[in-house]
């Protein structure tokens, strides 16, 4: 058994945002989803500042592809600064981490100083001492069924509160699929909570003690119209790890 730290931890849980998502040439559709996904984003650092929470995460898919204007990048780092806690990113499988990737032409000089992105195609634990809290997570750099989101997860550590994140599809049988993640692949990392990326709707596929939720996406988008939310999560000493869905452009 872990001895899990005294200090409580709140996160809050983003993903598949998709900005820039009139790439796909929609015209006057693009355009309006373009800007409600923008809305949206802005609506989520919001939140985050209001519930004073310790922790960000965006787990992928932040952009809708590798054809991002620099305003649209302008923009998404904006936000990201406007942020009053530290933020974790990775990339998902429409923002790779690949030879196109957008990520690659930004130095360190272009992130905000509250931007801890991940771009170790083997994984990155990143520590947040004042926080008890260690945070890991693994760069997407080929949507194909060689990669494993939660391959690599180093041991859960004693006295903090260990989270991971993955950007993949949670599936029965791996077989044929990309970027799988499977009950053992979860329940094998004994963490406190994994946040998921991919599927755009709000999903919980906790293994035993491990919470991991697929957070949805943040407003509607082209596949669901049950969308619109982040996951609030709440780590508390000796007690269950506790997830709350809040709403997002409502």
């Amino acid at each position: 058994m872990l001895v899990r730290p005294k200090r409580p931890l709140r996160i809050l849980h983003t993903s598949d945002i998709h900005l820039e998502c009139d790439s796909f040439g929609l015209g006057e559709i693009g355009r309006q989803m373009a800007i409600s996904m923008r809305r949206n984003f802005t609506e989520v650092i919001s939140i985050a500042n209001r519930e004073q929470v310790d922790l960000t995460l965006i787990v992928g898919d932040l952009f809708d592809s590798s054809r991002v204007t620099e305003k649209a990048l302008e923009f998404a780092m904006g936000e990201i600064a406007r942020a009053a806690m530290p933020v974790v990113m990775i990339p998902g499988n429409h923002d790779a981490h690949d030879e196109c990737s957008i990520y690659a032409r930004l130095s360190p000089a272009d992130l905000p100083a509250n931007l801890h992105l991940i771009l170790e195609p083997e994984g990155k634990r990143i520590d947040f001492p004042e926080l008890s809290a260690r945070v890991w997570g693994r760069a997407l750099v080929e949507h194909s069924p060689d990669y494993r989101p939660l391959f690599g997860v180093p041991a859960a550590s004693p006295s903090v509160w260990n989270i991971a994140m993955a950007h993949g599809l949670f599936t029965e049988s791996e077989e044929g699929r990309s970027s799988p993640i499977t009950a053992a692949d979860i329940a094998a990392t004994n963490y406190d909570y994994i946040a998921l990326g991919h599927i755009h709707v709000f999903s919980d596929v906790s293994q035993g003690s491990t919470r991991a939720i697929y957070c949805g996406t943040p407003g509607p988008m082209y596949s669901s119209t049950d969308a619109g939310w982040v996951a609030h999560v709440t780590c508390e000493p000796d007690e269950p790890v506790k997830v709350e869905r809040l709403a997002v452009g409502r």
